[in-house]
């Protein structure tokens, strides 16, 4: 029974190597209104996960979940009257991911220029 459990730990932190080798993180911020980026991430075949409330360095986010397959994007927004409204995107994707997200924003953003 030991060497079982052996066995399925390492197992376990082997096809956890091999999925962080696959997959990127990577955050930014945008200057681009929460439903574009919402809109943005559909387009790729993301579906909405849930959607909270978080409380972090004093102040309060709205986190919304987004997954496609054993990818994930989280869209952090401050609630409140801060300006201007700026949600953080952490992507934690394949790198073709990554970029296409990347292009899609500033994409959007080119053409508010």
């Amino acid at each position: 029974m030991q060497h079982a459990a052996y066995f399925y730990i390492r197992e376990s932190l082997l096809i956890y190597r091999d999925m962080r080798n696959k997959q990127k993180l990577k955050s930014i911020s945008v200057l681009i209104p929460l439903q574009e980026v919402s809109a943005s991430i559909s387009q790729l075949d993301f579906s909405l996960d849930g959607i909270t409330t978080i409380v972090a360095e004093g102040k309060f986010w709205k986190r919304i979940l987004y997954v496609n397959g054993e990818e994930t994007i989280s869209v952090s927004e401050e609630i409140g009257d801060a300006y201007p409204k700026d949600p953080i995107i952490t992507i934690c994707g394949s790198t073709h991911t990554v970029s296409k997200i990347t292009e899609e924003l500033q994409h959007y953003a080119g053409l508010r220029m």
